[in-house]
C-alpha cells in the first residue's frame, strides 16, 4: 500500500472513535478528500486484537442501496458471527445510492477512490493488519455485492477475496433504477461508461488473477437471473468460483441467514485453506 502515500499530501483527515454496544466495535469518522465530506465508517476488532502484538487481516464489508455503513450492525448479528473469527471488519459508507464507483458527473460521490486510495490506507496504517491481498477481502450485499466484486474485479492487486449476496451483478440492466444515472450519466449516452463499471462486463479482468470467488442469492429473488448469468459467464472464462442459490428473496432475512457462510469463507481464504468447487442448490 506504500504506493498510495503521496495521495495524502496536503489533506487533513480527522478521526474520531467512540465504542460503540460492542465491545469490538468502533465507530471511526473521517473528513474524506474524495467525498468532499465527513464520513463514517463501523470498525470490528476481533477479541485477541487487545491481547496480543500480531497483526490481522481484513474483511471490508459493504451495504446495499437506500443505506449506510450501519446496516450491518443494526440489521444482523455480523459482530457476534465476527467472534468465532480472528480478523478484523471494516463496514464503510457508500452512500444509499453510491453504488462504489467514481462518478465522472458528480465529483463529490467518488465511493472507488474513497475506498482504495484512502480507506484502505488508513486501516493499514493506523491498525495491526496484514497488509498483503492474501489478507484482505470484501464483501457485499445487493448494491455492495455488486461492489465487492467490482472492485476486486478492478483491484486484483489488493484483494485476495471477494464475495456477493444478491448482488445485482450488471448494471446495464437497471438503466433508470436506483439513481445509477446520477453516477454515470444516463445509459442511453453512456454505455460503455456503465460497461465499465459492471461486474458483468468486467469479470475477464479475473482471469488468472486468483481472488478467490463467492456468490450466492436467493432463488426468488429478483436478481437470480443476472446472477446466473454472472455465473456463466465465470464459467466461460473458466474462472475459478463458487456459486450458490438457496431458497429466499431479496431482503434481511435473507442476508442474516447466509453472512456467516461469507465470514466463514473469507476466514477460510485467509488462512489458506479453501479448496474451489461450484455448486448451484
Amino acid at each position: 500500500m506504500r504506493k498510495f502515500a503521496y495521495l495524502f499530501v496536503g489533506v487533513i483527515f480527522f478521526f474520531t472513535s467512540v465504542f460503540a454496544s460492542e465491545k469490538n466495535l468502533r465507530i471511526v469518522s473521517e473528513k474524506s478528500y474524495y467525498l468532499n465530506k465527513t464520513t463514517s465508517f463501523y470498525l470490528y476488532l476481533p477479541n485477541q486484537y487487545s491481547k496480543t502484538n500480531k497483526r490481522f487481516p481484513v474483511l471490508y464489508l459493504l451495504h446495499g442501496a437506500y443505506g449506510s455503513y450501519r446496516d450491518w450492525v443494526e440489521k444482523t448479528n455480523v459482530e457476534n458471527l465476527a467472534d468465532s473469527y480472528n480478523f478484523i471488519i471494516v463496514m464503510p459508507d457508500g452512500n444509499p445510492f453510491g453504488w462504489y464507483v467514481d462518478s465522472p458527473i458528480d465529483s463529490t460521490s467518488r465511493y472507488e477512490s474513497y475506498i482504495i486510495k484512502e480507506l484502505i490506507p488508513f486501516v493499514d496504517s493506523h491498525y495491526r493488519t496484514l497488509r498483503d491481498r492474501k489478507h484482505r477481502g470484501i464483501c457485499g450485499l445487493s448494491m455492495g455485492g455488486h461492489g465487492a466484486i467490482s472492485l476486486a474485479e478492478k483491484h486484483p492487486d489488493l484483494f485476495g477475496s471477494a464475495s456477493s449476496l444478491s448482488g445485482l451483478m450488471d448494471i446495464t440492466r437497471y438503466p433508470k433504477r436506483w439513481e445509477i444515472a446520477k453516477r454515470l450519466g444516463k445509459y442511453s449516452q453512456f454505455p460503455e461508461r456503465w460497461k465499465a463499471n459492471s461486474c458483468y462486463f468486467l469479470a475477464k479482468r479475473l482471469v488468472g488473477a486468483n481472488v478467490k470467488l463467492l456468490i450466492d442469492v436467493g432463488k426468488s429473488d429478483f436478481s437470480v437471473k443476472i446472477n446466473r448469468d454472472f455465473n456463466r459467464e465465470l464459467d466461460s472464462l473458466k474462472i475459478p468460483h463458487i456459486y450458490r442459490e438457496f431458497p429466499g428473496s431479496h431482503n434481511w432475512n435473507y442476508w442474516r441467514s447466509h453472512i456467516g457462510e461469507h465470514l466463514e469463507f473469507h476466514n477460510k481464504c485467509f488462512q489458506d485453506r479453501f479448496g474451489y468447487y461450484r455448486k448451484a442448490d
